[in-house]
């Protein structure tokens, strides 16, 4: 449907959210009157057949001369390319009359889906818990009781009380004769959602999917592919929507189980149950952007239940069974309870984001609120103006990183809201935005909350307490700015944009002592539509910043591997166990030749405004091809920045970039080259404690650290200045209808600004 807004954005069409409490399993518990027995056939567990789109459509790759989508994207979306596309192509069915290309498809699709998860299974654990549950207080204090459990049991037909087991078992692994355990499970999870109340008026429903396809979400693809999870509990309620298309997905369910028999299951011959598990977990985390935590499970022959929790400190996996050797299956039936609880927050989902549903089960308004802001102690609920973030991590492991974009109640200003996990032992990204707070040229905190969870509270590792990482959430509440430097409108935009968020740095550094470890063309946003010089570019994304005095030489390279130091990729390939090796630590050049890589970047790819160079020269293509390689990166590099003979960066740039622009690169090169240089000299010179004073000595001192940073924003200073001088000779020279080249003009202009080179970069080391 489409909402009419008025003019500041607000929906005049839409109810307010409203403020009733959420139901709670308790409450369920207190409404159910008696115990109904299952049903063996239930509608929930109609089979319905999603349609199909078309696996030709759309996807041809977008070719390097396509304008950009949004060459001019609104602040929200500054960093919408770390976010999936709201569309999908669906695969081939195995049943159409080109099954062999369809199966080519499937494999291929399969294939993708293990690369994605190929991290996130690298940090996975055994926990100690009996089901992901243990921790969970309002589970285990009313809801889930042994007395509970024992007066279930024996009042259920789903389970024979004189054998102690599920009915249709022999004894505790073997079924009877012609019993099939699907269909057991079925009984098993109807009965404990009826006697709980889960299922009352349809919010919780158990539902069969091995013959439906639940459509990925996903970023850069053209054929995101799909899942077929055997059983899925659907899930109406504020954190819950109707999926693109369908009437079920990933985005309203609460969990997915597989009958792990291997019969049936698309890619079980390829893919494990692991990387089932994690690949349905992984879109629930994305097409459910709440979520703090997924649990699911599988079950396999003889009844034995493996269960996941996966959270932002990555998985964990335990085992139960349908039935106990002690004839009290309780944590089969707890597993079951937590998986279809009524309760959100048990579920995993943060509430204090919630979305209203309209009369077709689709979400069309939310709210944001912050609770109990770390300095003014206040809550204060916010409008959400899209109903997904404007950016989120496609990754479990990690940041797990969302945007929000709201309106602030009080004001109606346009803020975002950034939502990040952070490592216990990470300095917090708050700490350096309070730091930042009045410096011109960096992101600007309107408020925080410093721990809002903790991974540490889901669920029992076997990790010994100290050594398992635990990860904290927070929320920050941030001004508004506009996109980042590829939505450029004009030259003179994007170099007053860079030039403003290089002196951001310095701020940071110089005033606060503060280095930002991720400089690229996405964590610099333009400013808002009335910044002044010092705010026409804005430095973002301080979740790596660290103090100075915190930051020691490490064997890791931190950032975006495209605008890595040649000293941040060597430290990052050294072996941190050979004395011999010398590590840099991190500093403000390898910051600056960060700004140097991300400024070349998007002269290199781009032509004009909203337009990628056609071809793409085979500089910037060999470049981009050696991200995923520290090796081939260095390599790239130290060709590049470090060869005999200078390159000239100027070679690579289309027609569209002026002399200014022109010499700005090649000055800006040559700087980085000699400094590069210089930390090469002492790494290869000195031992690491010599090579620390060395670099204080000559390149850290604060005179040096000036004139470094002086030189390198004189740059860009000088260059706009020529383009202004360029400008008006071409507006006072068509006055005059005298015609003359544009880039002729002042070529000569930055001669009187750079007396000072020499003093400004540093020689050579002897």
């Amino acid at each position: 449907m489409t909402a009419r807004t008025d003019n500041n954005g607000a929906d005049q069409n839409r109810p307010p959210v409203s403020t009733s409490p959420a139901v709670t399993d308790a409450d369920a518990v207190k409404e159910k009157k008696a115990a109904i027995a299952p049903s063996d056939s239930r509608p929930a567990l109609k089979e319905k057949q999603q349609p199909l789109v078309d696996a030709e459509a759309n996807t041809t790759a977008v070719p390097c001369d396509k304008k950009l989508d949004k060459p001019c994207c609104d602040a929200a979306e500054a960093v919408k390319s770390e976010s999936a596309p709201n569309e999908f192509v669906e695969t081939l069915s195995p049943g159409s009359d080109d099954s062999d290309k369809a199966a080519a498809m499937i494999e291929d699709m399969l294939k993708r889906q293990r690369r994605r998860i190929a991290e996130d299974l690298k940090k996975l654990s055994m926990s100690r818990s009996r089901t992901p549950f243990d921790l969970d207080k309002r589970l285990q204090a009313g809801i889930a009781t042994e007395e509970r459990i024992k007066e279930f049991l024996e009042r259920s037909p789903a389970f024979n009380t004189d054998k102690r087991l599920w009915a249709g078992f022999v004894n505790s692994r073997e079924l009877e004769e012609g019993v099939d355990l699907d269909d057991i499970v079925i009984k098993i999870i109807e009965a404990v959602m009826e006697d709980w109340g889960l299922n009352a008026d349809g919010r919780r429903k158990l539902r069969r999917a091995h013959d439906l396809k639940f459509l990925h979400e996903e970023k850069d693809s053209p054929l995101p592919g799909y899942s077929s999870p055997t059983f899925v509990i659907e899930a109406k309620g504020p954190s819950f929507g109707l999926p693109s298309q369908g009437d079920l997905g990933f985005s309203n369910v609460t969990t997915c189980i597989t009958m792990d028999t291997g019969e049936g299951q698309p890619g079980r011959d390829m893919l494990t149950d692991m990387e089932l598990q994690t690949t349905y977990a992984r879109q629930i985390f994305l097409q459910q952007p709440n979520r703090q935590s997924v649990r699911t499970c599988s079950i396999g022959e003889g009844g034995r239940v493996q269960w996941y929790h996966f959270d932002r400190n990555g998985i964990q996996t335990g085992f139960c069974g349908l039935n106990s050797y002690d004839g009290f299956p309780r944590k089969w039936i707890e597993l079951i309870i937590g998986l279809c609880s009524l309760d959100e927050q048990v579920l995993g989902l943060d509430t204090s984001v919630q979305w209203q549903v309209d009369a077709t089960g689709r979400k069309f308004n939310g709210t944001l609120t912050t609770v109990d802001d770390d300095e003014s102690k206040i809550s204060k609920t916010y409008q959400l103006l899209k109903i997904d973030p404007v950016s989120k991590k496609s990754s479990i492991y990690g940041t797990g990183t969302l945007i929000w974009a709201v309106r602030d109640p009080e004001n109606g200003q346009e803020v975002l809201v950034k939502d990040s996990w952070r490592e216990e032992s990470w300095y917090p990204e708050f700490e350096s935005l309070k730091a930042a707070r009045n410096l011109d040229g960096l992101a600007q905190m309107i408020s925080y909350e410093g721990t809002r969870a903790q991974t540490k509270d889901f669920c029992k590792s076997y990790y010994p307490q100290g050594s398992c990482r635990n990860q904290i959430q927070s929320r920050i509440v941030l001004e508004k700015y506009g996109p980042h430097l590829f939505c450029f409108q004009s030259e003179r935009q994007l170099l007053c944009a860079i030039r403003d968020a290089i002196a951001g740095h310095r701020n940071l550094f110089l005033e606060a002592g503060i280095i930002q470890h991720d400089i690229a063309w996405r964590n610099i946003l333009f400013g808002k539509p009335d910044a002044t010089p010092g705010n026409r570019g804005v430095l973002i994304d301080f979740d790596r910043a660290e103090p100075v005095s915190l930051i020691k030489p490490e064997s890791m390279a931190v950032g975006h591997s495209q605008f890595y130091s040649i000293a941040i990729l060597k430290n990052a390939l050294t072996d941190p166990w050979d004395q011999q090796e010398c590590l840099l630590a991190h500093d403000y050049l390898d910051e600056l030749e960060s700004a140097f890589y991300t400024t070349a970047s998007v002269m290199w790819e781009l032509n004009e405004p909203g337009t990628r160079q056609d071809p793409c020269p085979e500089f910037v293509t060999e470049w981009l091809d050696t991200l995923d390689s520290l090796e081939e990166n260095l390599r790239f590099k130290m060709d590049f920045i470090l060869d005999e003979e200078p390159v000239d960066p100027t070679e690579f740039i289309g027609p569209y970039w002026s002399e200014a622009s022109h010499r700005l690169l090649e000055k800006f090169y040559m700087f980085i080259r000699d400094v590069a240089q210089d930390k090469e000299d002492i790494r290869d010179c000195y031992g690491n404690e010599l090579a620390k004073n060395k670099l204080e000595e000559s390149l850290l001192s604060e005179p040096t650290i000036r004139e470094n940073y002086d030189y390198v924003i004189n740059l860009f200073d000088v260059a706009i200045m020529d383009l202004d001088r360029a400008q008006k000779y071409e507006s006072d020279s068509t006055i005059q209808g005298i015609k003359r080249k544009v880039d002729e003009v002042n070529s000569d202009s930055s001669t009187a600004h750079e007396g000072g080179d020499e003093r400004a970069r540093r020689r050579k080391l002897d």
